[in-house]
């Protein structure tokens, strides 16, 4: 179930108290951290399910999913999740992770050669603004 907006200060931040193996136990514990997701079986707020988002932090034994588009964020049970990453268009093209259209749109050379080298495609598809269907080489333009 999704429990409000959770403070944007919070998003992104593993804690800052914990033993050195704290980023091994969170993966761990809850492995969609920084994941790309998609909502589903939420009764108090239905509208949110089939809405992506991403993973920013886990807490009390929720998520903090900042939702694709409007920049609101929810506390989400992990049941409630499912992770979006394997996802394919409706092309049958691959899905690009956010994090390599993130450093397309900054330019950043490192992390796309890098995924690239690793197999992935430059003809790998995303969705931006409601607009699907984009590639890594239209990013790039």
């Amino acid at each position: 179930e999704a429990a409000g907006a959770a403070p944007a200060a919070a998003e992104g931040r593993a804690g800052a108290g914990g033993a050195s193996s704290g980023a091994a136990a969170a993966a761990v514990d809850a492995p969609l951290l920084g994941q790309r997701v998609v909502l589903g079986g939420l009764s108090s707020r239905p509208e949110l399910n089939g809405q992506r988002g991403v993973a920013r932090s886990f807490e009390g034994g929720r998520y903090a999913v900042a939702l694709e588009g409007g920049g609101e964020s929810v506390r989400v049970r992990p049941g409630n999740l499912s992770p979006a990453a394997a996802e394919r268009a409706s092309s049958g093209a691959a899905a690009a992770p956010d994090e390599v259209v993130a450093a397309v749109g900054r330019g950043d050379e490192t992390v796309v050669l890098a995924w690239l080298d690793s197999g992935g495609r430059a003809d790998a598809t995303y969705e931006r603004g409601g607009v699907s269907g984009l590639t890594l080489l239209m990013g790039a333009a």
